[in-house]
């Protein structure tokens, strides 16, 4: 298990706390000899997120050996052609290649609306990202405390990604949840820990909750944002059961009828005005177009988004 505590020495930096923990690694807040602070995101020997609950008591308090309730870990995903998705543990090669992959594409990408990548640096023989140290509450701790929230935020980062696809940066990002929404203490919003591809037809990061279908592009992001634009005005997720369960299968191991069954079952999650009567009609189109329309991607949600601000 990989042990860091506040007060040791991280290739320069000196540890001053824990921060939380993603799917295949921890961040800690430190400073450098001039007092310059930053963020540290170091590689576990192990990921995976779904087997952390299990080797880890959950807790409200941010801590390197726990879980707290307000970090949901993405999860490594091997596709099974003929039996679907399966969630395993990545080892140290795995999670340090993707540390690597994660820091190229923060260090590519543009706009202030992406975390500041600073740079690499080596920790016992293994890579340690160098980010900048955000002031401010993550949006799934905004939510739990039940500060406001601004559709402007979501927007921002649908248009962020949207300009990193369209300037070749990004095919995605790939794991959009509350916990990687940064609300900055001057109200801005960050985008962090994009899902970098493994390189791996057979492998997926990502958080099946926001990607119940496990697509690995746009898409994914648009159903991703769908959903989290479900949970804020619902106050719950529309699938409890993820990811589907052909996702990742190679359609050629179910009849047609099986296949489009099974995706009419999941797909029959409570509409949002039945949740929630104050709805927007417009909000509850979006989000039931971003699910269930395949022609419906980030484009048009963010187009939808901003008739709806402007009306």
């Amino acid at each position: 298990m990989l042990h860091i505590e506040t007060g040791q020495t991280v290739g320069g930096y000196q540890v001053t706390g824990f921060l939380g923990r993603g799917a295949f690694a921890l961040v800690f807040a430190a400073e450098d000899p001039q007092g310059c602070r930053v963020a540290l995101k170091v590689g576990d020997e192990s990921g995976g997120g779904r087997f952390l609950p299990r080797f880890a008591e959950v807790t409200a308090e941010r801590d390197p050996e726990r879980i707290s309730p307000d970090e949901t870990p993405a999860e490594a995903l091997f596709l099974d052609p003929s039996a679907g998705a399966r969630a395993e543990v990545l080892d140290l090669r795995e999670v340090d290649a993707l540390l690597l992959a994660e820091a190229a594409m923060l260090e590519a990408a543009v706009g202030e609306t992406v975390i500041g990548f600073q740079g690499i640096l080596d920790f016992g023989g293994r890579p340690a990202l160098i980010l900048d140290l955000l002031s401010g509450a993550t949006l799934r701790e905004r939510m739990r405390s039940l500060e406001g929230v601004k559709l402007r935020w979501i927007l921002e980062v649908i248009q962020t990604v949207e300009r990193q696809i369209e300037e070749g940066i990004w095919t995605c990002h790939g794991d959009i949840k509350p916990e990687n929404l940064i609300i900055t203490d001057d109200d801005q919003v960050r985008l962090i820990d994009p899902a970098p591809s493994s390189g791996r037809a057979d492998l997926i990061l990502a958080t099946p909750h926001y990607n119940p279908f496990l697509k690995r592009g746009a898409k994914g992001d648009a159903q991703a944002i769908a959903i989290l634009l479900y949970e804020l005005l619902c106050t719950s997720l529309p699938f409890s059961q993820v990811p589907w369960e052909f996702a990742g299968m190679d359609l050629g191991k179910a009849t047609v009828e099986d296949w489009e069954l099974s995706r009419s079952y999941f797909l029959s999650y409570p509409r949002p005005r039945d949740v929630n009567p104050r709805t927007p009609r417009e909000l509850e189109r979006a989000i039931y177009s971003a699910l269930c329309d395949e022609s419906y991607g980030l484009g048009e949600l963010r187009r939808d988004l901003e008739d709806f601000l402007l009306a």
